[in-house]
């Protein structure tokens, strides 16, 4: 008999969509919480500090920071960590339940492939200007935002995300538990340097770097809606993360600690910076806020705090990969899965790097996909599923699926995400920043998730009563209740 190696099931099941068993969750409170931080502490989160800037000033600023995130960061997770965690399901696999398994697929291509793929080469990008301003600094050459070693470090930023994941969750958390500690460090000494050279009275009488309108109530939304498109941005990646953790409770308040107050640290830095420095980009600030010494080193870690945040939202791509592919890439390993996603991004970074100079813009647009997913999420699982679910009925293929809706897609959702996202562009439009009075009121983002949730369970109470669609319950029927699968593990029956 031939020999065969043994099969790592724990290994197979993170990287897998097979619901992970208590057991076999390897995230508790800190390590979770570790994770966000690392996620959520990158160059991103001081460049969207800066873009605040260019708005508002630092007191004005700080308060769109908090608002905004907040918002963004509670909306999501409700709508995917907090399902994620509660079955340890795999998050667009729990997406069927809603769109259905084609609109699962379809979701992912738009969330995903085609937003991971730009988050990765700007993210790469963003290592390169970091070590090229690091070089900068050490040589005392001439700085070049599109220069060969801005190219080649982006690269090389790729190639390394790949390889710390194709190691799998493992050595993501030990990346995350070293990096994100002593990124919040280097946050706490930027911050200090900033306050000792200004007076904190001063910063806050900063005005604007660059006020596009002359209402200061449309630039202080308009600040608040960037911040907010910040929070949903997180919305492809923190489900399958939140899948690792111990239970319902560890998947929920990190995202506060971490998330929101790790990203909110980082772009406040960003923001006084920025007003301060009177220029928005982190890489050239932070070559002068601390001299010599400390610029090396606040720059290489927050290059490498970029890599802990490609590493994180590469994985979780990767694990939804495995669940909307055919057949024969799903049989392909995984480290030749993280092999064929590195190739876009790897090549946007080497022949589009102009992609960076339209991240403010790229940011904002995600928001209006994001919003109305998060809606739909919110309004499926809490008022219409009761926070219950069969996931026997998950994992059933085809049309024995009750989630198999109408040709593997449900209207309803798809409907409500049309909904949501043509409101977003109405209210604000990201290209132009054209806005409405509304806007100034309500945000783009808050009507985008509200109408989106709002159509999504109205149509689904039309056509699931007259159809039978999705398996939802009945009036005050408590008889839905999970039945396979739960939380707490395999049922007998």
């Amino acid at each position: 008999m031939a020999h065969q190696e043994p099969v790592n099931h724990g290994l197979e099941a993170e990287r897998g969509d097979t619901p992970l068993l208590p057991n076999e969750r390897m995230w508790g409170f800190w390590e979770f919480t570790y994770a966000n931080s690392a996620l959520a502490i990158a160059t991103w989160a001081f460049l969207i500090g800066g873009a605040t800037a260019l708005f508002v000033g630092p007191k004005q600023g700080i308060a769109a920071i908090v608002i905004g995130n907040i918002l963004g960061v509670l909306l999501t997770t409700f709508a995917t960590c907090v399902p994620c965690g509660k079955y340890g399901t795999e998050q667009f696999t729990f997406l069927r339940s809603m769109f259905g398994g084609n609109g699962s697929r379809l979701v992912y291509v738009l969330a995903v492939v085609f937003l991971t793929m730009g988050w990765l080469a700007v993210l790469g990008l963003m290592f390169g200007r970091s070590i090229d301003g690091l070089s900068g600094l050490v040589s005392e050459h001439k700085t070049d935002a599109n220069g060969w070693l801005v190219l080649a470090s982006g690269f090389f930023a790729i190639v390394l995300t790949g390889f710390v994941v194709a190691k799998g969750p493992t050595s993501i958390k030990v990346f995350n538990m070293i990096v994100a500690p002593a990124l919040v460090v280097i946050m706490g000494v930027m911050f200090y340097m900033i306050l000792s050279e200004h007076a904190f009275s001063e910063l806050m009488a900063m005005p604007a770097l660059d006020a596009p309108f002359d209402d200061n109530r449309v630039n202080f939304m308009i600040a608040v809606e960037v911040n907010m498109a910040a929070g949903f941005s997180w919305w492809p990646y923190v489900g399958n993360l939140a899948r690792l953790s111990k239970n319902q409770r560890t998947s929920y308040w990190p995202n506060i600690i971490g998330i929101f107050g790790a990203a909110a640290l980082g772009e406040v830095v960003g923001l006084l910076a920025a007003a301060a420095l009177g220029d928005s980009d982190p890489t050239v600030w932070m070559t002068r806020i601390g001299g010599l010494t400390f610029g090396v080193i606040a720059l290489g870690f927050v290059a490498f705090a970029n890599v802990t945040s490609m590493v994180n939202i590469l994985y979780t791509s990767i694990v939804g990969l495995r669940q909307v592919v055919g057949q024969k890439l799903r049989d392909m390993s995984w480290e030749w899965l993280v092999v064929l996603f590195c190739l876009a991004p790897a090549l946007i970074v080497l022949f589009a790097p102009g992609i960076y100079d339209g991240f403010f813009i790229f940011l904002v647009w995600t928001s209006a996909l994001n919003s109305a997913l998060a809606g739909i999420g919110i309004a499926d699982y809490f008022f219409l599923r009761r926070q219950r679910l069969n996931l026997r009925h998950l994992y059933t293929e085809g049309e024995q699926s009750p989630f198999h809706f109408w040709r593997g897609f449900n209207p309803a959702a798809l409907v409500a995400l049309v909904a949501g996202f043509v409101i977003y562009i109405v209210v604000f439009n990201p290209q132009t920043l054209a806005n409405t009075t509304f806007f100034t009121f309500a945000t783009a983002s808050l009507p985008s998730c509200l109408l989106a949730g709002v159509v999504h369970y109205a149509l689904t109470r039309v056509l699931a009563a007259h159809l039978a669609w999705g398996a939802y319950p009945k009036g005050n029927d408590r008889k839905t209740e999970a039945l396979g699968l739960t939380a707490k593990g395999y049922s007998n029956e």
